[in-house]
């Protein structure tokens, strides 16, 4: 078949990449001049299953009362007027309850899982010329302030080891112990324990994408960069063909993997999709010299994550509902660099080498993606709405899609993402 994917971040290129080794006659399509231009360029790093709860809860509606009005609000509302984002937060509102996050932790775990196995499959696949990209296998560790929310964290731990994931609850001097950067925060009281999921990992996923992206073209995918996607042709039930400024691509198939872009170019083809975007920080700090951490880390209190990427660390962080903005506010970006030096005093010496960067990640409002076809055109399929969590499900998300488009039975139920999901939420 000849196939479109449009969007050339991690979604999209994973996806391009799992039907090339299919056979397919691929065609990349991004707006961007190369791969993980935008939400994949500098992310939090975490390959995290122990991270893939929804953010929808019912402690948020009362923690963003707290924090309005703080710059540094780690959820920070802007309202707009304009239909999609109220739409939006009534259907996130909606979910902020107990149940209703219970209800997506699972199938959330399980294609994170299938990511992780599909990475290592392709890591032995490519062992002779493996990508290189900053990866580490020191799992994650979540630290926790106070106790109480660290009793709270570990009530779920039998649910996940009985899905497969293990996870360890450890004290404040074991969390020391598994990472000696941590001593200073351990000093001034602010752990009180932490969970530990040994199997987790990061890395840094720009790289990634763009090493994957060679792979691909080397399989056959065309990668068109500069390629704005401005209509669709179709006949009866099919598209036909994705337009561009320039040219037309003919299409069996078109896959939207555009991430916040992507409910634009659905509503072209009389779909309309909730994703909506969430705009979050990162700062980029060099560790040369500095007793930097090695584990990936999640700071609950602080809603913040850190990973070590190579000779760098990154912390990423915030999460707020403004729109399309993508203008680098200085005071919220401020505020995930004195949240990293909050932790780790011993990086205060480079804080003016700081790399502050802002992306949008392309949220539903009940925390998991959107796989599979949807709307009228039967050959269209979307792979979108992942928020936080692109990095850590992409290769799970791809594979499960080929498959779909292929019309071999997947290897996990690929129910829970259908689109209908939200025709009664």
């Amino acid at each position: 078949m000849k196939i479109v994917v449009v969007g050339a971040g991690i979604i999209g290129v994973t996806t391009a990449y799992e039907l090339a080794t299919r056979g397919h006659e691929v065609t990349l399509l991004d707006a961007r001049g190369g791969a993980g231009l935008e939400t994949s360029y500098a992310n939090g790093g975490q390959l995290g299953a122990s991270e893939i709860a929804p953010w929808a809860g019912p402690e948020v509606p009362w923690l963003v009362l707290r924090w309005l009005g703080r710059a540094d609000a780690p959820f920070r509302l802007k309202l707009k007027p304009d239909p999609e984002q109220w739409l939006w937060l009534m259907r996130f509102l909606m979910r902020c309850r107990k149940s209703a996050r219970a209800e997506r932790v699972m199938p959330n775990l399980a294609l994170a899982l299938l990511s992780q196995s599909r990475m290592d499959e392709m890591a032995l696949q490519m062992n002779n010329d493996p990508i290189r990209y900053d990866e580490r296998r020191d799992g994650i560790l979540q630290i926790f302030h106070r106790e109480r929310g660290l009793r709270d964290a570990s009530s779920s731990i039998d649910a996940m080891k009985g899905a497969g994931l293990d996870q360890k609850v450890m004290s404040a001097r074991e969390c020391v112990d598994l990472e000696p950067a941590l001593e200073p925060a351990f000093a001034k009281g602010n752990i009180a324990g932490g969970i530990f999921c040994a199997s987790d990992r990061s890395g840094d996923a720009h790289k990634y994408t763009t090493q994957l992206a060679e792979r691909a073209q080397q399989l056959g995918v065309a990668f068109v960069s500069g390629a704005e996607v401005t209509g669709f042709d179709s006949q009866s039930d099919h598209i036909t063909g994705v337009r561009t400024r320039a040219w037309t691509f003919s299409a069996d198939a078109v896959v939207l993997a555009a991430g916040v872009h992507t409910a634009r170019l659905a509503q072209m083809c009389g779909t309309r999709i909730p994703v909506y975007p969430l705009k979050g920080y990162s700062v980029t700090l060099p560790t040369e010299g500095i007793v930097a951490p090695q584990v990936s880390l999640t700071d609950e209190a602080r809603k913040v994550v850190v990973s070590r990427l190579g000779d760098r660390l990154r912390t990423a962080g915030t999460a707020e509902v403004s729109g399309y903005d993508t203008e680098i506010e200085l005071k919220r970006a401020r505020s995930v660099l004195d949240a990293t030096t909050d932790i780790f005093p011993q990086m205060r010496p480079v804080e003016d080498q700081a790399e502050f960067w802002t992306g949008l990640r392309p949220m539903t409002p009940d925390g998991s993606p959107i796989l599979g076809q949807a709307g009228r055109f039967s050959n269209l399929y979307l792979n979108t709405g992942h928020g936080s969590l692109g990095w850590t499900m992409a290769a799970g998300s791809a594979v499960g899609l080929a498959d779909v488009i292929c019309g071999r039975v997947p290897q996990m139920d690929l129910s829970p993402f259908n689109i209908k999901r939200f025709s009664f939420t």
